[in-house]
């Protein structure tokens, strides 16, 4: 979990995740310097599977690459400060996992009461996978992301200039490992106006050559990986 100033939803969501979680695993959170009650909310858990670390100050997407740097775990989940977990979400993606990689559910569209909205994130954005789709538009949403501890070989260190954790992680999944979609939705996926990332429309605000840009630099640094 990457956190920054979460005061407000976190209580929900770390409840959700670790009632699914046995004693042997972990819960690892990456805070890039809050200054609301984010950390004295996560202590008061008084939970010793609940790990918290520095982050770099760099961003979302390098606050989740140290968060993914400090986990132990055989199967890691990605997992937003706000949102929240379905009862099964662990035991459904670990059961995917057997036959892939890395897994992707689909997840609830909610309002800031995690109230759903009737619709779903494949609603709105239709699943695909292969390198050349995914490098035009890519459908890997984070929160929604559990993968093998394997897939680290390739995935890490995260390269400059990439622009969100979740689209260098599709581009590596899908280039060199197994991925799968599963139709569970398996997530509250909150919206309330202070998301650190838009809903996924199939439109992009960016001008045309930042969209340009960040797709070179993803090709290129995936293609890097090749003979690591």
């Amino acid at each position: 979990m990457a956190t920054y100033n979460g005061e407000r939803y976190i209580t929900e969501q770390v409840s959700s995740i670790l009632h699914q979680l046995s004693k042997d695993d972990e819960l690892i959170v990456s805070d890039d310097g809050s200054t609301d009650s984010t950390l004295q909310i996560l202590t008061t858990f008084q939970d010793p599977r609940i790990k918290i670390f520095n982050g770099p100050h760099a961003g979302l997407t390098y606050n989740f690459e140290n968060a993914i740097n400090h986990a132990n775990g055989d199967y890691l989940f990605l997992s937003d400060q706000d949102d929240v977990w379905v009862p099964n979400k662990v035991e459904r993606m670990v059961a995917a996992l057997q036959n892939a990689d890395l897994v992707i559910s689909d997840a609830w569209i909610c309002d800031e009461k995690a109230i759903s909205t009737g619709k779903s994130l494949y609603d709105i954005c239709k699943p695909h996978k292969g390198f050349w789709p995914t490098l035009y538009h890519t459908t890997y949403i984070g929160c929604c992301t559990a993968f093998q501890r394997t897939i680290l070989k390739k995935l890490l260190p995260f390269p400059p200039h990439i622009v969100m954790h979740d689209y260098w992680i599709g581009q590596i999944a899908d280039l060199y490992y197994k991925t799968i979609y599963i139709p569970d939705k398996l997530l509250r996926y909150r919206r309330h106006g202070s998301n650190a990332s838009a809903l996924t429309t199939g439109k992009s605000p960016l001008p045309l050559y930042k969209k340009l840009s960040y797709r070179y630099w993803i090709f290129y640094y995936v293609l890097k990986r090749w003979a690591k």
